[in-house]
């Protein structure tokens, strides 16, 4: 009498029973493309991410940092510069701090004005 171990649908010797089919190619299309899906979606968030990253590094979206040439007014007495494209506060110094030393004029220039902010046609007050 045989075994009932030899007559099961149960290999005995798992290694030695026969491997899986291999999916027909109709079939794996679709695997492929959505694997392919998938990837290009996350390749898309890390370039989104990266960029927002950048853009939060490098202050985009922020105010103009320089203005340029204008011409020195005066408002109530007091001397004031009307910025144009270009122009930053180290500009103004330059071209206005006499015989005070530069760096002493722009320090003068961030607490008169509230900051280092330059817009075009921003009235500078001068000290």
């Amino acid at each position: 009498m045989t075994h009932s171990l030899y007559h099961s649908s149960v290999h005995p010797f798992p290694s030695m029973a026969r491997p899986a089919l291999r999916q027909p190619a109709s079939a794996r299309v679709p695997n492929f493309l959505a694997r392919r899906a998938l990837a290009a979606a996350v390749m898309l968030v890390v370039v989104v991410l990266a960029v927002g990253i950048l853009v939060l590094l490098a202050g985009l979206g922020g105010r103009p940092a320089s203005a340029s040439q204008a011409e020195p007014a005066t408002s109530n007495g007091a001397s004031v510069y009307v910025a144009s494209p270009g122009d930053s506060l180290w500009s103004v110094a330059e071209a206005n701090h006499g015989d005070v030393g530069i760096d002493r004029y722009v320090d003068a220039l961030i607490d008169l004005n509230g900051g280092t902010d330059v817009q075009i046609g921003q009235a500078i007050r001068l000290p």
